[in-house]
């Protein structure tokens, strides 16, 4: 399924291992076992939030990763909708218009927080980043907006790549990347 960017080597230590990661068929599939995986939590950074990939299907998954009690933190938003499309207030936030396609499935990932709000977070970013962490085991960074979009009528190989990791160091920067990053619905209105 993967490319292995370090296979070449002899005695590869298995806790420092990379994977290529291509087109949107992989990037879906390993976004639905990381579910499956995940003990503790998930975070997941996509700018951008629809139903497009956002759907019964996939909202389903995450119910059921959360009724396992796994934490689930949501890193969203993009810094030019800022004060623009998404107003953030103090601990809120309002979309204008509404129903704008970008964050199209924000009213099914509200309805989460207020089913689940010990284990689901949503973190207004202002970012562009795509990448999510599965506990301490491993992260993904991918150009596949992986909250936004999902696989086509045809799969072309070369469509997103990504880059898939268990180095404990990497794992960790990207954990304290999404930590440090302020909640910008949080900001005063």
């Amino acid at each position: 399924m993967f490319s292995t960017t370090n296979s070449h080597w002899k005695n590869t230590n298995p806790f420092n291992c990379q994977r290529i990661i291509h087109g949107k068929y992989q990037h879906r599939y390993l976004l639905l076992k990381t579910r499956h995986q995940a003990q503790e939590k998930i975070i997941i950074v996509c700018h951008f939030l629809t139903l497009h990939s956002l759907d019964n299907n996939l909202i389903q998954e995450l119910k059921n990763t959360l009724n396992r009690q796994v934490k689930i933190e949501i890193g969203w938003g993009w810094q030019k909708d800022l004060d623009n499309i998404i107003i953030p207030g103090n601990g809120w936030w309002k979309l204008t218009p509404p129903n704008t396609w970008k964050y199209n499935a924000m009213f099914k990932l509200q309805e989460l927080k207020l089913l689940y709000p010990q284990y689901f977070q949503l973190k207004l970013m202002g970012t562009h980043s795509k990448y999510w962490v599965c506990d301490d085991k491993f992260a993904v960074v991918t150009s596949a907006n992986i909250l936004c979009s999902q696989p086509g009528k045809t799969n072309k190989y070369y469509e997103e790549t990504g880059l898939w990791t268990n180095n404990i160091n990497q794992i960790q920067n990207f954990i304290n990347s999404f930590t440090q990053v302020p909640n910008l619905a949080a900001k005063k209105s």
